[in-house]
C-alpha cells in the first residue's frame, strides 16, 4: 500500500453537522467541511489523502453508520484521525488503541467506560437544508449542565441526579429542557425547578460544542507545527471480504459531498413548469391522456365506481369534511403533536431508493417538514389513521361513492415534496382523497406492466417498479395522468400502476377496500405473480428480510 508524503496532503476533512455551525468552525480551522459521516464517508475521504480527518457528527439509526474498518483504513495510510463530541467521540474511544485520537470530555468518558450508551450523544436535527439545526438536547449536555448547576449551588446533587435519571428515561428525540422540566413539575424536585429555569439561559453547557471546538483547535495546532511525517501503524490492515464489497461498491460519487449540496431538481409528471419535485428531468414530460372527471354526487355506490375498471377523478368528493379547513401544521401540533408516527427516511436522497423507518413524535416530524430550504427526503406515509391518530377521524367522513364497499382501511399521508415510486395494489382498490395541497399522478393500466420492470415476484417490493422516473424522458405504454387537488379524490383500480408526486406540503388520506365485483380484468399470470409475491412477503420476507433491509438501508 502506498505511503502518503506530506507534500501530497490535501486540506483536512472534518465531518460536521448539528454540533457546531460550519461558518463558526471555519473560523477556528480552515478545512473541507462535509456532512455527518455515514458508511463509506471516511473511506472516500481517505482516498483523497487529506492532511488529517476529524469526525464530530455522524448519521446512525436511519442510515448505516460510519464503519470502524474505514477509519482503520485511513489510519493505515498514515492519516491522523481525530474524534470528538458525538459519533466521533464514540469511534475514537473504540479505536484509540489503534491510533485514532480522542479529544474532549465526551470522548474521555466513553474511553474510561463512564459512558457506554450511544444515545448519550444522539440528537434529532433538521436536514442539511435547515443547517442541521438541533431539535433535541443530547444527554451529555444535560449531564454537564446539571453538574454545573450543582457546582453553582442552583441544585442539590440528589435533585440533579433525579433529573438526569428522568432525562435518561426519555426517548432521545424528545429530550429538551422544556419537556424535562415539565415532566419533573409534579415530583419532589419541583421546588428547585424555578431556580433552574431562570439559570438555564446563561448557565447551560453545550459540552458537545466545546469538544468540537477543541478538536478543531488541536488539529490546527498539529497542522501549524508542520504536520510531521505519516504515522506507521503497528498492525496490518486486513483486506477482508466485507471490505472488498465496500470498495467495489463505491463506484458512485458520494452523496452530499459538501455542505449545501442540492439534489437534482426536476419537473413534475404533469409537465407543470412551476412545480418541481423528484419526478421527470427539467423541461420533459411523459405523454399521457387525462384521467376522466366526474362529479362525486353523480356516482351512486361503490359498484358503479368500480364498473369501468379505470381511474376516475371525482370532484367534490370531500364536501363537508372539516379537515379541508383544519389540517395544517399548527392543527396537527395541537391535536396529535405528542403521538409517535412512522416516518420513512430515504438515505440516498431519492424517493426511488430504499427507505428506513423511524418513529418520531409528530411535532418533531413537523419541525423537519417546516424547516427552511429544500425538504429532507422523508415521508409520513401509510399511517393507520384510525388506530394511530383517532383524534383526526372526526375531521373526515366516508365519501358517498364508497357506499356498499366492504370493510374499509384508512391510511394517512403527510409530507413535503414527496414521491411515491410507481407501484400497484395487488389485493385492494384505493380512493386517494386529497385534503391539502395537490398531487400529480401518473397511472399505467395492467396491460402495460410488461414495460415497467417490476421487482421479482419473490422480492418484498414485488409490486414496485425499478424504473427511476426522474431519469426517464419518454414513457412506454399508454398512461393516464391527473392532478388531484384539495377536495378531490382519485379512484385507483386494482393492478393499476401509479406514480404519485406531492410538490409542496400535502396531506391526504386513502381508503382501501376489497373489490366488490371480483378480480376480472388482469391476466391470470399477473394474478398468480401477485399472489406468489404477496405470499412470500407475508410468510418469509416480512418477518426477517424487511427488518434487516430497513435497518441497514438496503433495497
Amino acid at each position: 500500500m502506498g505511503r502518503v508524503r506530506p507534500a501530497d496532503r490535501r486540506p483536512p476533512v472534518v465531518f460536521l453537522g448539528p454540533t457546531l455551525p460550519v461558518e463558526e468552525a471555519a473560523r477556528i480551522l480552515p478545512a473541507d467541511y462535509r456532512p455527518p459521516a455515514e458508511l463509506g464517508s471516511v473511506y472516500r475521504a481517505a482516498r483523497e489523502r487529506p492532511a488529517a480527518i476529524g469526525i464530530v457528527d455522524g448519521y446512525f439509526e436511519r442510515v448505516p453508520a460510519v464503519w470502524h474498518k474505514e477509519i482503520l483504513y485511513a489510519l493505515s495510510l498514515g492519516i491522523r484521525v481525530y474524534g470528538a463530541a458525538s459519533m466521533g467521540a464514540l469511534r475514537a474511544a473504540e479505536l484509540a488503541a489503534f491510533g485514532m485520537i480522542p479529544v474532549g470530555e465526551v470522548a474521555e468518558q466513553y474511553r474510561l467506560g463512564l459512558l457506554t450508551d450511544d444515545d448519550e450523544v444522539a440528537v434529532l436535527h433538521a436536514p442539511a437544508q435547515g443547517g442541521y439545526r438541533p431539535m433535541s438536547e443530547p444527554m451529555v449536555n444535560i449531564r454537564a449542565t446539571l453538574a454545573a448547576a450543582v457546582r453553582e449551588e442552583i441544585l442539590d446533587a440528589d435533585v440533579a441526579a433525579a433529573l438526569a435519571a428522568r432525562a435518561k428515561d426519555m426517548y432521545y428525540p424528545d429530550r429538551d429542557w422544556t419537556a424535562l422540566l415539565d415532566l419533573a413539575a409534579g415530583s419532589e424536585a419541583a421546588a428547585h425547578l424555578d431556580r433552574l429555569r431562570a439559570w438555564l439561559p446563561g448557565g447551560a453547557l453545550d459540552q458537545k460544542r466545546l469538544d468540537a471546538e477543541r478538536l478543531l483547535a488541536e488539529m490546527g495546532r498539529w497542522l501549524r507545527s508542520g504536520a510531521g511525517p505519516p504515522s506507521t501503524p503497528a498492525w496490518p490492515f486486513e483486506q477482508t471480504e466485507n471490505w472488498g464489497e465496500l470498495v467495489v461498491g463505491d463506484g458512485h460519487p458520494p452523496s452530499g459531498a459538501a455542505h449545501g449540496d442540492r439534489r437534482k431538481e426536476s419537473r413534475a409528471v404533469n409537465g407543470d413548469s412551476e412545480r418541481q419535485g423528484d419526478g421527470l428531468p427539467a423541461g420533459r414530460t411523459i405523454r399521457a391522456a387525462e384521467v376522466p372527471r366526474r362529479r362525486a354526487a353523480d356516482i351512486g355506490d361503490v359498484r358503479e365506481l368500480e364498473r369501468a375498471r379505470r381511474p376516475v377523478l371525482l370532484e367534490g368528493a370531500l364536501d363537508g369534511w372539516p379537515a379541508l379547513d383544519r389540517w395544517n401544521p399548527g392543527y396537527f401540533r395541537e391535536r396529535v403533536g405528542a403521538t409517535r408516527v412512522p416516518v420513512e427516511f430515504y438515505p440516498s436522497g431519492s424517493y426511488y431508493g430504499s427507505w428506513v423507518q423511524s418513529y418520531l413524535r409528530m411535532d418533531r416530524y413537523l419541525d423537519i417538514l417546516t424547516s427552511p430550504g429544500e425538504a429532507e427526503r422523508c415521508y409520513l406515509a401509510q399511517a393507520p389513521l384510525l388506530d394511530l391518530l383517532p383524534e383526526l377521524a372526526d375531521d373526515l367522513s366516508v365519501p358517498g361513492c364508497l357506499t356498499g364497499a366492504p370493510e374499509l382501511g384508512l391510511a394517512f399521508f403527510l409530507g413535503r415534496d414527496t414521491v411515491t415510486a410507481l407501484h400497484y395494489h395487488s389485493s385492494e382498490q384505493a380512493l386517494l382523497c386529497q385534503v391539502s395541497g395537490a398531487k400529480d399522478v401518473l397511472l399505467y393500466p395492467p396491460e402495460d406492466h410488461r414495460y415497467l420492470n417490476f421487482h421479482p415476484w419473490y422480492s418484498y417490493r414485488f409490486n414496485f417498479s425499478r424504473i427511476d422516473f426522474s431519469a426517464v424522458s419518454e414513457g412506454p405504454g399508454s398512461p393516464l395522468r391527473c392532478t388531484v387537488r384539495a377536495g378531490e379524490a382519485l379512484y385507483i383500480p386494482l393492478y393499476w400502476g401509479h406514480l404519485v408526486e406531492g410538490p409542496g406540503t400535502t396531506s391526504s388520506v386513502t381508503f382501501f377496500w376489497q373489490p366488490t365485483t371480483g378480480r376480472t380484468g388482469p391476466a391470470p399470470g399477473m394474478r398468480l405473480r401477485s399472489a406468489l409475491g404477496g405470499a412470500v412477503r407475508r410468510r418469509f420476507v416480512s418477518p426477517f428480510g424487511e427488518a434487516f433491509n430497513r435497518r441497514f438501508g438496503l433495497g
